[in-house]
């Protein structure tokens, strides 16, 4: 996936629940912090797994329109954020799991901030519940 924009050119990426269609979801984090500007920040909508989404799932059309089908789990998507130089990660809301086919699925927000390459990505924060 290559999105035709320069590198280091727009403040804000944001999404709704498509991300996780992607077959390599690093390969999108790698691209959003790339024409992220240092400072640049983001905000997604979308689902991970909380058990695996089993194989008969992957492909099929309900499963893919309700956006679970790709899911795969919270570290595993973290991990692909922090992977690309993204942090100052929080999950500004998460629902409590929920059962889709044979599988249970949370749906989430998560934000954070392109870091300047010698910034570390810190850890993940969750906004507190009686503050947001």
């Amino acid at each position: 996936m290559d999105l035709p924009l320069d590198d280091a050119s727009v403040d804000w990426v944001t999404s709704n629940c498509v991300l996780n269609h992607a077959a390599d979801k690093r390969a999108v984090w790698r691209e959003i912090a790339r024409v992220l500007k240092p400072g640049g920040r983001f905000v997604v909508s979308d689902i991970y797994a909380v058990t695996s989404i089993p194989e008969v799932y992957r492909n099929d059309p309900v499963a893919v329109a309700e956006c679970w089908a790709g899911a795969v789990p919270k570290d595993d998507y973290v991990e692909a954020i922090a992977a690309a130089g993204l942090g100052d990660l929080e999950i500004l809301e998460e629902s409590e799991p929920y059962q889709k086919g044979q599988a249970q699925v949370v749906s989430f927000t998560i934000a954070g901030v392109r870091k300047a390459e010698h910034e570390p990505a810190g850890p993940v924060r969750r906004r507190c519940c009686c503050c947001s």
